[in-house]
């Protein structure tokens, strides 16, 4: 049975696809600022009685690239009323796009060698490659995020494991939000409680299916959860985090057999459809789902209609007419790049899973005969972005040619993102978007969200 339902510097862009405007990710902890409205002018008019027409008007000349356009929305009501309805949504980007990794060593390490692959690497913090020339900034506060390394993310918002000095200090995620420099760090999982490997997936308030179960009585905008899959001695483990709470509920089981330490580690990202976190495994999907008002969890398989990829070859997302997608990379008989990409419409919560094998259905078989690949040639299909489109895929794994590029599923159109050794070094890697209407409520107060 299926489951149940403060700012940094700017960059000025050429217009793209997925990215009219540059956006930069703000530094983290950032304070805000309250704006006294009856300050005088330079002429000694108070700037309070200027008429919504005027304050759109300066609003307006401000660069399309800064983000001081949306420092506005967060100054008070009534700027913000006036930004939003009038000004933001010609400047800010429609989507903006980017892909995180974290350097080699994800901690664990003594001091001395994290000096050492720092002075390597250039930065000990995780970093960000922009997507479709989007200008894209993340700019991290202190030492907190040192060696830290990019676990999840979704709407917008950042999982990130700090780094870990020894085992005894257990588990320690923060979840950041870089628009608006909110990063709470959670409750720390130690001693009995650390897990070892682990998948991780956030699911926002967006993300929970309301339709089966209401949402909790304090989910605010900035709600969300964080799912966490790992092993102990003789099952599976299930644990989650919710904000409404601040604090991890208790540890459920999952049924049936053990997901092997090897499989826990290849998992890779989660695609997230109505409440629901799925993981690609050999023959089927590993379902888990969070209902809203109560962490409870349930577990389902959706069984692939072909299931002889390989984990490096195979990927799940969600397709923008809310479908379950699987997309899995292969070699055409003259070594030419292949992308399959096959749908699946859950229907009801009572779907018969006996039959779902047989309703997945091609969506496309896209030949790159640009890119000629051995069978000695490494590759791996890295993230699926659901709003974009985008797939982010790597060929080789070191030395020159090493390389990673974003498809567009849509248009069929190639992008190189990166070329080189520094690709070798992408273990801990994840996607980010961040769509118009999800950047506008992280920046908007309460009373301003109104108007949306």
């Amino acid at each position: 049975m299926p489951p149940q339902r403060r700012a940094s510097r700017s960059h000025t862009t050429t217009a793209a696809p997925y990215a009219e405007a540059g956006l930069c990710l703000s530094r983290c902890h950032r304070r805000r600022k309250k704006a006294n409205l009856d300050v005088p002018g330079e002429d000694g008019a108070p700037v309070g009685i200027l008429p919504d027409d005027a304050l759109a008007a300066i609003f307006s000349r401000v660069p399309s690239g800064d983000t001081g356009v949306a420092r506005c929305v967060a100054t008070c009501r009534r700027w913000g009323r006036v930004a939003l309805r009038r000004i933001i949504p010609y400047f800010l980007p429609h989507l903006a796009l980017g892909i995180l990794h974290g350097p080699e060593d994800g901690g664990g390490r003594t001091a001395r060698a994290r000096r050492k692959i720092a002075a390597t690497t250039g930065s000990a913090q995780p970093r960000l490659i922009p997507m479709a020339s989007a200008s894209l900034r993340l700019d991290l506060d202190g030492d907190l995020f040192d060696f830290a390394r990019p676990v999840a993310s979704r709407n917008g918002r950042v999982v990130f494991e700090l780094r870990r000095e020894a085992r005894a200090d257990g588990l320690t995620l923060c979840v950041c939000n870089p628009v608006t420099g909110d990063v709470p760090v959670l409750p720390p999982l130690a001693g009995e409680d650390c897990p070892g490997y682990y998948a991780c997936e956030i699911l926002t308030r967006d993300d929970l299916d309301v339709t089966v179960a209401p949402l909790p009585p304090r989910c605010t905008l900035g709600f969300f959860r964080i799912l966490l899959v790992y092993n102990r001695r003789g099952f599976t483990a299930l644990r989650c985090y919710s904000s409404d709470a601040s604090c991890w509920g208790p540890e459920g089981r999952k049924p049936g057999a053990k997901i092997s330490s090897r499989m826990l580690q290849q998992l890779g990202p989660a695609a997230v459809l109505r409440g629901v976190a799925y993981w690609p495994m050999h023959r089927a999907a590993f379902g888990v789902r969070l209902d809203g008002a109560a962490a409870t969890m349930d577990v389902c398989w959706v069984p692939y209609k072909t299931s002889h990829f390989l984990p490096d070859f195979r990927l799940l997302g969600v397709s923008p007419d809310g479908e379950l997608s699987y997309v899995c990379v292969g070699r055409t008989r003259r070594r030419h790049l292949a992308i399959i990409v096959e749908t699946l419409q859950l229907q009801s919560v009572d779907d018969d899973m006996s039959t779902v094998a047989d309703r997945w259905e091609r969506q496309g078989f896209i030949r790159l005969p640009q890119f000629e690949v051995p069978g000695a040639t490494a590759l791996k299909l890295r993230w699926f972005g659901e709003k974009s489109g985008m797939l982010l895929f790597t060929i080789g794994e070191g030395g020159n040619t090493s390389s990673a590029f974003a498809l567009n599923l849509a248009t069929r159109s190639v992008e190189k993102l990166a070329d080189g050794v520094e690709c070798n070094s992408w273990r801990n890697l994840c996607g980010y978007e961040m769509d118009r209407a999800t950047l506008l409520r992280s920046l908007a107060r309460p009373a301003a969200c109104e108007v949306l």
